[in-house]
């Protein structure tokens, strides 16, 4: 353990830290190799920020959102202990977020509501706030902060894992608006880092991401890391690609490589929310994320409704028949026919 990390977190990681709910008041802060200033701004969120130099990138990396989606967090921790180790240069302005630490220590996905639905400008406390609000409310603040000062590049990553597989082990869902350079040139990164596909949606939201694109002006993505497993069960390899770029990128600049693998891109072709409790999925629930259906089929049944494929190529995503009655149960995709690699 580096003296760096002991004098943060004493004997501890980052996110055992996190866990254990020590923060100490004040913004604790150090500063590390290359006059690089840390602080601790609240219980999980900590501030990388190099000093002098030219304008830096802004990079947000975000995990526990939901609080059973091990693989990103270990991810995260691990690179804390490496930058504090000095195996890993920041040479960026970087905001690392534990999001959701109570879920996490509760190893469920939720304490009380689905947080990332709650990443809303306009909400506001009310009697019946829940864990996830207060903190939702709170990182919306922080991220703010983060992206009201000035930075050449905003970017924003929020590492998650899905509920069940995919066609695609690893994709990423971008909400970010059409037109902008800066968001094609971040896909062509992502597939050479071995994202598989790219969602792209316009549709309302309020996920972290969504928050960050759509009020803050960041370029954002969600990224999605194969399933969800309990700590100790993942095997981090699989999402190395992605690990190392992640690193370079808080390094310096990243350059796209003259031959690399381009992520195969998707709109959303519809969403099903919950509108009753007699709300049904009507396929297996081992189906995969981004598995196709025939025109025809009938994926799910409520009160008074239906959705029936109605195009080929149409493929599901994120369903879940136990959300919450008005939350999105399902997603229906299909394959971006407009895109090339000079799409921006």
């Amino acid at each position: 353990m580096s003296t760096f990390q002991e004098q943060l977190f004493g004997e501890q990681s980052f996110v055992q830290f996190t866990l254990d709910e020590a923060f100490i008041e004040g913004r604790p802060s150090l500063i590390i190799d290359n006059n690089v200033v840390v602080e601790l701004w609240d219980n999980g969120v900590l501030c990388f920020h190099p000093q002098g130099g030219t304008l830096k990138n802004s990079i947000l990396l975000s995990v526990g959102v939901h609080g059973n989606e091990t693989a990103p967090i270990e991810i995260i921790d691990q690179l804390v202990t490496d930058i504090l180790a000095g195996k890993v240069a920041v040479r960026q302005t970087l905001l690392i977020v534990i999001a959701n630490p109570k879920a996490i220590k509760a190893g469920r996905r939720e304490i009380d509501e689905n947080m990332n639905r709650l990443f809303n400008g306009a909400l506001t406390g009310k009697d019946e706030d829940s864990d996830e609000r207060r903190r939702s409310r709170t990182l919306m603040d922080y991220s703010r902060d983060f992206f009201g000062m000035d930075a050449h590049k905003k970017i924003h990553y929020d590492l998650h894992t899905a509920i069940r597989g995919s066609v695609y082990k690893q994709f990423a869902v971008s909400p970010n608006a059409g037109g902008r350079a800066e968001t094609g040139h971040q896909c062509l990164l992502l597939g050479q880092w071995g994202i598989e596909a790219i969602l792209t949606t316009t549709q309302k939201s309020a996920t972290f991401s969504a928050f960050t694109a759509n009020t803050l002006g960041v370029t954002s993505f969600t990224l999605e890391l194969g399933s969800a497993k309990p700590f100790g069960k993942n095997n981090i390899t699989e999402f190395a690609a992605i690990v190392t770029g992640l690193r370079e990128m808080i390094g310096g600049d990243v350059d796209l490589a003259a031959e690399r693998k381009v992520a195969k891109r998707f709109i959303v072709a519809a969403e099903v929310s919950k509108k009753t409790e007699a709300f049904r999925l009507l396929f297996a629930s081992d189906i995969v994320n981004f598995t196709p259906f025939n025109v025809g089929d009938v994926l799910a049944t409520d009160k008074d409704y239906q959705y029936i494929v109605t195009k080929s190529g149409e493929r599901i995503l994120f369903p879940n028949e136990n959300v919450a009655i008005g939350q999105r149960a399902l997603v229906i995709v299909r394959p971006d026919e407009n895109y090339t690699e000079n799409t921006l």
